[in-house]
């Protein structure tokens, strides 16, 4: 449960700011001054002291900072394969907030036609590192529940939850543009948090996008989806998949 602003100084912030807290709040995460500014676009002169969050906050950034160090290993050598396009890291961990029974969240954009060719090859390769489906808990384990191939980079669910997501995710490898053009395709955003969309264009490693593209995978990314597809089908609850885009545990 999160610790909401009290009423000794609520009046003065702004609604931006309040809606910015209290959403962040839901997550035990007390945001800085330039956090504040940054997801609510509103200036702000002041903080009040938050020790409860505080403390919270500075304990899972130790725990993050060890988890850092497992998805970059990672990610390192799921880059050795090249159907592999981008590799985000998402959820807790995209903003330093796990607790030390936290897995490791990534996003794999993959190129067209192929993202079920590289899910079945990540499975296979990442078989000792991964979170099985079922697993209660999976302390700093791969859990690869969100894959997207690049002629599939909208999110269809727009909300502010959804916004925050992308807008935190943390592009940790980028074979050339990809992030670029996932931001420039969610560009609705926007209506929700446009101070953070704008500024997360800034210092991005690659903007031009390399468009690869590979006909001859596609009979066998299809055979596969619907091999994975049956296995999946009967533990299927809230997952949205498709031959483009695979969505394990969604947000409505």
């Amino acid at each position: 449960m999160g610790y909401y602003p009290s009423m000794a100084w609520r009046h003065k912030l702004s609604p931006r700011h309040l809606e910015t807290l209290k959403y962040f709040d839901q997550y035990d995460y007390p945001l800085t001054k330039d956090e504040l500014e940054f997801w609510s676009g509103a200036k702000v002169r002041w903080l009040p002291k938050r020790p409860k969050l505080e403390k919270i906050r500075r304990l899972r950034e130790k725990y993050s900072l060890l988890k850092w160090g497992i998805a970059y290993r990672q990610a390192a050598r799921l880059a050795k394969l090249p159907l592999v396009a981008a590799i985000f890291v998402t959820g807790s961990l995209a903003m330093n907030n796990c607790k030390k029974s936290d897995d490791i969240d990534l996003m794999i954009i993959t190129y067209p036609n192929t993202l079920w060719i590289t899910r079945f090859l990540v499975n296979v390769y990442f078989l000792k590192y991964r979170r099985f489906p079922g697993a209660k808990t999976a302390p700093d384990k791969i859990c690869t529940n969100l894959w997207l191939d690049t002629n599939n980079l909208v999110m269809h669910t727009h909300s502010l939850y959804t916004s925050h997501e992308i807008l935190q995710a943390k592009c940790i490898f980028d074979r050339g543009g990809v992030q670029d053009q996932f931001l420039k395709q969610n560009a609705w955003v926007k209506d929700y948090l446009p101070n953070a969309y704008k500024k997360s264009f800034e210092n991005l490693k690659f903007k031009n996008y390399k468009l690869i593209k590979n006909y001859k995978l596609k009979i066998i990314n299809y055979i596969l989806f619907y091999v994975q597809w049956l296995y999946m089908k009967p533990k299927m609850t809230t997952e949205k998949v498709g031959p483009g885009f695979a969505f394990f545990h969604p947000r409505k």
